[in-house]
Formats: structure tokens, sequence, C-alpha cells
């Protein structure tokens, strides 16, 4: 009887004749608080509370599940229990006789039950009994390959959705893993503060830029806007973006936070320590090779001040095969290793090899998702995500 009532009064339902005879294998009189102790601890009950505390009602039928508390005996017994169980003490008198005769007045056993779940000394109770409950391990690392697990943490996820980006796994791409994981290592660094200033090197108009413009004090976008990137490649370097950027804009911004330059990103026109921030994605392997892209990252480190943060995103080749606008890896391991910065962590390199994966033909249909790890000729490559600190006295 204990079981079943245990059942009713913490999961909502009766036990199948499988769960009951599980839970009777291990059972003996004097257990109740150890079994009651593993019911509020279960996923079960914490998604019974979550329904209730957020209004989305659980799934369970309020007339069974009412006619199941109704087997607990008396109002006076099912109140006793509801305070042994839930509040793990005995009832007190000016409790017992309110309950009760708020029972008798019509309340249902199933709002009674729920007002005690949700209730200040039930919360106090399940923090001290369940404090890590629900919290679902989750990939916070900053320094890594693209990386397919940040579609399973929570918290990146909403810094994506509130980027405007497709969130279903069948859309993951590179591009959106390189705004959202630039965000999300801002944030946890500590850095998306109205006091922050950040510029970018070869900026485009990313919609990172109109994101950042909404969570910190400044935001500079440099780029050559010319060329190629004028007309092609989704025109990330259209110039018309310098005279009007609001017409880029995903979503509404502060305009008065974010301007627009055109800069070379190895020589930019600012002084030493300009900067809390400043960062490029997947640009500076177009700046004219490893040299190139070594200048844009010194001349980024020079225009930050010491204690600041230099982002890095850029394209990591995986099969070993040279491309002209890719790093191998232990050019990338050069390309960051520069005097005065250190990695924030080491680069989780071994990303891909815990994936099956299919590279994107960049030839055949570059539009294809997921869009992780793409194929040019002989080359398979992905993006590579680096935070760097500038550090004092530099």
């Amino acid at each position: 009887m204990f079981v079943r009532e245990a059942f009713w009064l913490i999961l909502a339902r009766q036990p199948s004749d499988t769960e009951l005879r599980d839970q009777l294998r291990n059972y003996t009189p004097g257990d109740e608080r150890t079994v009651v102790l593993r019911f509020l601890s279960s996923p079960e009950f914490r998604l019974v509370r979550d329904g209730w505390a957020t209004g989305r009602g659980i799934d369970k039928a309020p007339a069974v599940h009412e006619e199941g508390l109704g087997t607990l005996g008396s109002d006076e017994r099912f109140v006793r229990l509801a305070y042994t169980w839930l509040f793990d003490r005995d009832a007190d008198e000016g409790g017992l006789t309110h309950y009760v005769g708020e029972l008798s007045a019509g309340l249902s056993r199933v709002n009674l039950t729920r007002r005690f779940v949700l209730s200040d000394e039930f919360t106090r109770r399940y923090q001290e009994i369940s404090p890590e409950g629900g919290l679902i391990p989750r990939d916070v690392q900053l320094c890594e390959l693209a990386n397919p697990a940040k579609w399973d943490n929570p918290e990146w996820m909403d810094l994506l959705r509130s980027l405007v980006l497709p969130d279903h796994k069948i859309a993951m791409h590179r591009k959106a893993y390189e705004f959202t994981q630039l965000a999300f290592g801002l944030s946890r660094l500590g850095y998306l503060r109205d006091d922050v200033s950040v510029v970018s090197v070869g900026a485009g108009h990313e919609c990172v830029l109109y994101w950042l413009a909404n969570h910190v004090g400044r935001v500079v976008a440099t780029d050559m806007y010319e060329g190629v990137w004028q007309s092609e490649m989704a025109q990330e370097g259209d110039a018309k973006v310098l005279k009007r950027p609001e017409d880029y804009a995903p979503f509404p911004y502060r305009a008065d936070r974010l301007s627009f330059f055109r800069m070379d990103g190895r020589k930019l026109d600012f002084p030493d320590a300009t900067f809390d921030v400043a960062y490029s994605l997947s640009s500076i392997e177009h700046f004219g090779g490893l040299d190139g892209a070594r200048d844009a990252v010194d001349e980024m480190a020079r225009v930050v001040r010491p204690g600041g943060v230099i982002a890095v995103a850029t394209e990591y080749i995986l099969s070993n095969a040279p491309y002209h606008e890719a790093f191998l890896p232990v050019q990338i391991h050069t390309l960051f290793d520069r005097p005065g910065l250190r990695l924030v962590e080491p680069i989780d390199e071994r990303v891909c090899d815990r994936y099956h994966y299919a590279a994107v033909d960049l030839q055949k249909n570059r539009h294809q998702t997921p869009h992780m790890v793409v194929r040019d000729g002989d080359t398979v490559f992905t993006s590579v995500m680096a935070f760097l600190t500038k550090e004092m006295g530099q």
C-alpha cells in the first residue's frame, strides 16, 4: 500500500506491475523515507514539478490523478502523508486544520499537492536533496573545431536563436557555429557589458555585428569592402553597408553603437590598446596566406588593451592536404603562438574524431546542410575557433 500511495502522491500515477514488483523486492518496513527520497530525486518527478511550475501542466489526466489520490484515505491522513513525504516533517496542527478545511470546502487533492510541491518550504528542501537535478551535461569548450555538441547545449542554443539563425540540427552550419560560439565565448569570459568596446576584422555585414551592438557599448566593423566579396560569396563585403548599415540588419539594433569603416585588417587605423575585444570570423585566411593571417592577429593584439580578448575563427585542414586559403594544424599553432598572447584553454582538435560526418563538396553544392565539414578538391577542412587573452604588460 505504501508503494502505491507514494506513486500517486509523488509521481501522479499508479505503478505498473513490474514497477511494483521491483520496488517491493528491495523494500523492508522502515525504508519509507529512502523510497520517497528516490522518487523525489527521479527525472519523472522533476518533469511533474516543472510542468506545474511553468504552467504547462503534467501529462496526467486530472480526473484519474484525483481518483488515485482519493485512495490515500481520509483528508486528514492525506494531508499528514503530504507533510511527511514532501516536507519531511509532521504536520503542525494549524496547517493540518487549515488544509483539511480547504479539502472539505472543495479544494481538490491534485491542487493541494501542486500547492505543496510549489511551496517555498518544498522548494528549499528540493534544492537540498537534489541541487544538481535536471542539469544535463553540456559542452562548454571555447577553443575547438566546429562542434556539433554545441547544438545540445541549451545556453548556446538560446544565443543561436537570439541571432535569428535556424536552430534545427539538420540546419547546422559552420557560420552559425562561428557567430554563436563568439557570443558564447564572450558571455562566458564576461565581455558582454555596456562598458566593452569591440572591433571586428573582415567583418562584412555579419549578423553578429548587429547582435553585439545590443550587448556591448561600442562595435566597430572593418573590412576592405571590395573585390569578389561585393558581388559573390553572399555579397559578404558589400560596400553599400558603409552608407546604409540598417539595410543589412536582421533585427532591430542600437544603431548608435555600431559603425563601419573601410580598413585593411593587417593595418588597422586605431591607436594601441583602443578596444577590449578584437575578433575575426573566417576572414584572415584570405589575407595572404599564413604571413598575412599572422599580421592580422598581431594587429588585433596591438589594438586590444592588456587583459583583453582576441577571438579568431579560420579554416582548419583535416585531410593534411595543403590548400591556398586554409591552414594545416601545425600552421594553426604557429598562427596563435604570438608574443604576449595566450590561449584561454587548449584547442580541442579531436572533435571530428568523435563524429561520423559527410564533407559537403563545395564544388558540387555548397548550400547543403549540415555544413560543418567541407571538401574542396582533395582538401577537407572545417572551422577552428580560438579565444586568446592579451597578457598584462604587453
